[in-house]
């Protein structure tokens, strides 16, 4: 499991059996559990959101970033519409047929 929290430099990783909070480099919290990794990263960050805000996106922005989602889109649907769709046939065996 990796999660992390960039503007804030804020991470969680998992090295084998145990979960590690990284903040600014220097490890914060480890534990065996993932639950409790889980509720300690998610209380630091939003502390850290605090500081370091995400901005308001311009309607411009909002405009380029929904075009580009229904261009992806249509690229996916044009993509998986060339696929030739897979027949159902029961194998033969040399038994039956």
């Amino acid at each position: 499991m990796k999660l992390s929290f960039i503007p804030g430099r804020l991470f969680l990783n998992q090295e084998g059996k145990e979960f590690i909070i990284k903040l600014n480099g220097e490890e914060v919290f480890r534990t065996k559990f993932e639950k409790k990794a889980l509720t300690r990263f998610s209380h630091l960050r939003k502390e850290l959101e605090v500081e370091f805000p995400t901005p308001e996106l311009t309607t411009e922005q909002k405009r380029a970033a929904l075009q580009n989602l229904v261009m992806d889109k249509k690229a996916v649907e044009v993509r998986n519409s060339t696929k030739v769709p897979k027949k159902d046939r029961i194998a033969k065996t040399r038994t039956f047929g």
